[in-house]
């Protein structure tokens, strides 16, 4: 499971920085590869983005005045994110701003099993917030 995970994770991250990249050449990219034609995002998923960005803080600041300051593995960070991404994201999509396409509505359920898999594979010091 944990060669898996972390072949997972580098196909991921690959893909992350080859889109950091593509937009300092104009090139706008959707995930899984949707090429843009122009450069406009579908509003529901910047709303979406927007909530889980924040929602994540308030998680880790909660954790923080809960437990006090801890170390945090990145792979807790990346899980939480995914997880409020998928929760923002569901939310998000059932409030309607706009009509959302089946390809969206699997891109979240693909980022909350991305999420799922970071938390399982990951052992159990690794998956807890505070006290060893």
């Amino acid at each position: 499971m944990q060669k898996f995970t972390n072949i997972f994770i580098f196909f991921l991250s690959f893909w992350a920085i080859s889109t950091i990249i593509s937009f300092y050449f104009d090139v706008y990219v959707l995930f899984p590869f949707t090429l843009l034609e122009n450069n406009e995002i579908p509003y529901n998923n910047l709303i979406a983005i927007r909530l889980a960005i924040l929602a994540t803080f308030a998680f880790y600041g909660l954790m923080h005045f809960l437990h006090g300051s801890k170390e945090v593995y990145p792979i807790h960070f990346l899980k939480t994110f995914l997880f409020m991404l998928s929760i923002m994201g569901l939310t998000v999509f059932l409030k309607g701003y706009a009509e959302v396409s089946l390809k969206q509505w699997l891109l979240l359920l693909f980022f909350f099993c991305v999420a799922t898999i970071l938390h399982l594979a990951t052992g159990s010091k690794n998956r807890r917030f505070g006290k060893k």
